[in-house]
């Protein structure tokens, strides 16, 4: 029940678009909250002052009104708290919400301040992540070990020209088929929230690293970089899992003689954003490749194999807040872009534990 203290949010939190809550820093009683707590919880105003926080969650031993009052007096007591609450709502469904808590003083009166945020999509689009992350890992990869293993021993069986054409294609696509498990895995890295940290980067110092390392493995492409600007971006290990896969990209389904790529940096002059741009000279990227990225619709089984190393590329930048640009070479070939904002290097106190520091 609600304890005696008067004490009430400002009318402007009605505005907001997510969910306010005062507690009494002792009990956890509810003192008031916001119109979007209503719709979150889908109870009544004047139900929810008279309910506790366990009536409306879901019975399980990782949330209780036990747990809920610590937290809430933690926060009373300076340690602020942020964390992942499940809400049976008054039609019964379940959602998930983010709750972050605070101590505040309003109108001289000491309690704590929850922002309560909808997280259901996220939480939903996690667990499609993990499963698809299940699949491909353990059975879609054991499956293609052994059909890799099927076709290597049937290339040396058979010695007619038109099955071994066929073979070889049956290779080429389990070979594909396994690279999925590394996308996947890249996807599920930059996709969970705490699964990476970012700083201050030098891009100059990683293309070159990734081009040096490249080489190594295809010593019979013809792969340059120009570095033209001192470029600073904040970023993660996402980024380098974009650059990889557009490089990768570049010279995997590259069909001359000697593939030609080569890795530029700058400073967009129409933005103003720190821009890397791969060009190569190979066959272009098909537009359903491209436009089934922007698309709620599901990838076409003619893709080449690059398609899932475009959603990499795409989660990677997106996560950033940059840009990806896909544009046609001339005369034949691509160029993907990334577009990323940049920062001020000057303006970190420690950027130590990034390898391609923008202070070196």
């Amino acid at each position: 029940m609600a304890g005696s203290q008067k004490v009430s949010l400002p009318a402007a939190f009605d505005d907001l678009d997510i969910g306010i809550t005062l507690r009494d820093p002792k009990t956890g009683a509810l003192l008031d909250l916001n119109e979007r707590v209503q719709q979150l919880y889908g109870y009544s105003r004047e139900n929810l002052l008279k309910m506790e926080i366990g009536d409306y969650t879901p019975v399980s031993k990782k949330f209780s009104q036990e747990k809920a009052v610590r937290r809430i007096q933690a926060a009373a007591a300076g340690d602020s708290q942020v964390f992942e609450w499940r809400i049976e709502r008054a039609n019964g469904e379940q959602i998930w919400v983010r709750v972050r808590l605070n101590q505040t003083t309003i109108d001289g009166t000491t309690c704590v301040l929850a922002e309560i945020r909808d997280i259901t999509e996220y939480k939903a689009r996690e667990r499609r992540l993990r499963l698809l992350n299940r699949i491909v890992r353990h059975n879609l990869r054991n499956e293609t070990n052994v059909l890799i293993g099927y076709a290597d021993r049937l290339k040396k069986a058979i010695e007619e020209e038109s099955l071994q054409e066929e073979v070889e294609t049956i290779l080429e696509i389990s070979m594909e088929i396994g690279t999925l498990s590394n996308s996947v895995q890249q996807i599920e890295d930059i996709a969970e929230p705490d699964a990476t940290q970012r700083s201050p980067t030098n891009i100059n110092g990683l293309v070159k690293n990734i081009v040096t390392e490249t080489q190594v493995d295809h010593s019979e492409v013809d792969l340059t970089v120009n570095v033209q600007d001192d470029i600073c971006v904040n970023a993660d290990k996402g980024l380098r899992y974009a650059i990889e896969h557009a490089v990768d990209n570049a010279i995997v389904h590259n069909d001359q003689d000697i593939p030609s790529v080569k890795v530029l940096t700058a400073i967009d002059s129409d933005t103003g954003l720190g821009e890397i741009s791969i060009i190569d000279n190979g066959p272009t990227i098909s537009d359903v490749e491209i436009n089934v990225l922007n698309e709620d619709v599901m990838a076409s089984t003619t893709y080449h194999g690059s398609g899932v190393g475009l959603w990499v590329m795409k989660w990677c930048v997106h996560s950033l807040g940059g840009e990806l640009i896909f544009e046609k070479n001339s005369p034949r070939g691509n160029v993907v872009r990334f577009l990323l904002p940049q920062v001020d290097p000057s303006k970190d106190e420690d950027n130590s534990d990034s390898h391609f520091s923008c202070a070196e």
